[in-house]
């Protein structure tokens, strides 16, 4: 997770995945809406000494997912580390594991990373064909958390019959729930967002570095022989 500028202020988070040379960032689009043609930026250093440029962004199919292109590389040594790509999962389901919503807020003159462990259920309104997902916070501080851009996390633990180790997975991005559910003990705080769309501008992205030829321009005559 990083933070998110706007003309140098915070906005709320992004969530950084890379695969190969090209890095992305994801966050919720009605965060990005308000600033269209302003100045972004993402924060790589939490005490917001180094950052790196957005040179645009756009909506994901879904339109509430906020995909962003940055404009180089983000430095080794850096507070702020992008996933791999293996470390997102297009599905937004927890399978019952531990899950987290993490997120960026101001701690002085500092940025901190923020954490708030939810329980996610469904939600068809009564008739939707897709199901949204949406989070309760588990602990009643967090009830009213603000989450602009905050991402979603799961703990998966090992599973020695498909032999795979535990491991961590962003499966989602927070945006606002204009819901009536209420399945937990406390209101949900956030829907959640898939991460499909960022994967796939990923794939493409790597594919058409590696396939672009190199072009050269070339001038020269043609002779009657």
């Amino acid at each position: 997770m990083a933070p998110l500028l706007a003309e140098g202020k915070l906005i709320g988070a992004v969530t950084l995945v890379r695969n190969g040379d090209k890095t992305i960032g994801a966050t919720d689009a009605d965060v990005l809406r308000p600033y269209v043609g302003g100045k972004l930026a993402v924060a790589t250093q939490l005490d917001g000494s180094a950052t790196i440029a957005i040179t645009n962004w756009g909506l994901s199919r879904h339109a509430g997912l906020g995909l962003l292109d940055l404009s180089a590389p983000v430095p080794a040594g850096r507070d702020v580390v992008p996933l791999g790509l293996g470390a997102v999962c297009a599905i937004v389901d927890a399978r019952g594991s531990a899950a987290a919503l993490v997120g960026i807020a101001r701690d002085g003159a500092r940025f901190t990373r923020t954490w708030i462990p939810v329980q996610l259920d469904l939600d068809d309104g009564g008739m939707s064909d897709a199901p949204l997902r949406i989070a309760s916070p588990i602990d009643e501080a967090h009830v009213g958390a603000k989450l602009a851009g905050a991402a979603l996390f799961a703990w998966y633990p090992a599973n020695p019959a498909l032999g795979r180790a535990p491991e961590v997975l962003v499966i989602g991005v927070a945006q606002a729930y204009r819901g009536f559910a209420k399945p937990r003990a406390h209101p949900v705080l956030a829907e959640i967002v898939g991460l499909d769309d960022l994967g796939r501008a990923l794939l493409v992205a790597h594919q058409l570095e590696e396939r672009e030829p190199e072009l050269r321009q070339i001038a020269g005559e043609i002779e009657s022989r």
